[in-house]
């Protein structure tokens, strides 16, 4: 038999003799065809899967003498990250199961249960070792949550940055629950969008959890964003008031910085023309001179410096007379496509041109998280 038509092979962990034998005898069927392997306790479990290397699959019960099944679901994704668990248990709890899920297993079936949903709680299981795992360096995880927002599916997104995790869940692209540590809903997403690089693994949700969360996804990127950038500045201030206790005699390393604010403008300029749809990002003076771009061949990001000036100073002006304060941003929605300004310090304004197919959404993320790094960069 080849690699390919090898059948899987599924643990099943449990101290009682009856169900390991009901189990071991009645899983497979003509749809489900597996190996099964059996274990009466966590200690057994561990030494089969050191010995085989090879389970895909772990059904194991909770509560079990010596290593519970929480503790074994730890072991599990500590040492074999692609092997998949269910929990199973007689005491269904919120509490057994929210641990059970922050721990690794987003399978969680109460005893007793129907052996066909078993079957198919197994077979989707099984299904999860196509599925996104990686780590966050490289990818933000924004644009992570947009994709699978983007992708319409009901599905569960497991950040872990350290000792602290969370888990978004999705139905139907929308975010509806979230959980980091002792946090749920809103307050728990926020938390999870601060987490400082980690782990990302997506999997198959089988029980999608009450909602906590009802507003768009979009509302919620942006308010992430707006928090993060609150606490960066605040970090920021705090961090100033500390050096100027002690500023560096030579300056070195403020000329290198000077140095590299160029480039780092060009970085953050490229973040929006990375947005699929968007082919030019300027950053213009409010007296209509360029200050840098990044745009494909063919267009003159001088003229579209010049021309949005007006247009920018018109914006402003509209919501002074109509007393709605200062400008956050504006659209102008043509044909082919929107153009977009955004106030960037006080002198000058970010220019956004994109096709009618644009993410507009992303858009405005992308400004309301790179306006600070813009005006440091461009010293304005």
């Amino acid at each position: 038999m080849g690699d390919k038509d090898k059948l899987k092979q599924v643990l099943i962990v449990d101290d009682e003799e009856d169900i390991l034998w009901s189990l071991q005898n009645n899983l497979c069927n003509d749809s489900l065809k597996v190996d099964i392997l059996s274990a009466s306790s966590g200690e057994q479990a561990l030494e089969i899967l050191n010995k085989s290397k090879q389970i895909d699959l772990v059904i194991t019960d909770i509560k079990m003498p010596g290593i519970s099944g929480l503790d074994l679901l730890i072991e599990i994704k500590n040492r074999y990250p692609y092997t998949s668990v269910i929990v199973m248990t007689a005491f269904p709890s919120n509490e057994y199961k929210r641990e059970a899920i922050l721990k690794g297993s987003l399978h969680f079936l109460e005893k007793p249960f129907d052996i066909n949903e078993l079957r198919e709680m197994v077979t989707l299981a099984l299904k999860e070792d196509n599925m996104f795992k990686g780590t966050v360096a490289g990818v933000g995880l924004t644009d992570v949550i947009q994709i699978k927002a983007l992708s319409g599916v009901n599905s569960a997104l497991r950040v872990k940055e350290g000792n602290h995790q969370g888990i978004i869940y999705f139905e139907s692209g929308r975010i509806v629950h979230a959980i980091c540590d002792d946090l749920e809903g809103e307050e728990a997403f926020y938390q999870i969008m601060e987490f400082n690089g980690g782990l990302l693994d997506s999997i198959n949700v089988t029980e999608m959890p009450a909602h906590t969360i009802e507003i768009p996804v979009e509302a919620l990127l942006m308010e992430g964003v707006r928090r993060m950038d609150e606490k960066s500045a605040a970090l920021a201030i705090g961090e100033e008031t500390f050096g100027n206790d002690d500023k560096d005699v030579d300056g070195k390393e403020d000329n290198a910085k000077k140095e590299d604010d160029m480039a780092d403008l060009k970085d953050v300029l490229t973040e929006f023309t990375n947005i699929p749809g968007v082919n030019t990002a300027c950053l213009v003076g409010r007296d209509g001179f360029l200050l840098d771009s990044i745009a494909i061949s063919g267009i003159d990001t001088e003229m579209i410096g010049a021309i949005a000036s007006s247009g920018f100073g018109a914006s402003e002006s509209m919501g002074a007379q109509l007393g709605k304060g200062a400008l956050n941003m504006s659209m102008i929605e043509y044909k082919e496509g929107p153009v977009m300004l955004s106030p960037v310090g006080e002198d000058a304004f970010l220019v956004v041109v994109a096709e009618k197919d644009a993410n507009l959404g992303m858009i405005r993320l992308k400004i309301k998280k790179h306006t600070s790094e813009i005006v440091e960069s461009a010293a304005i």
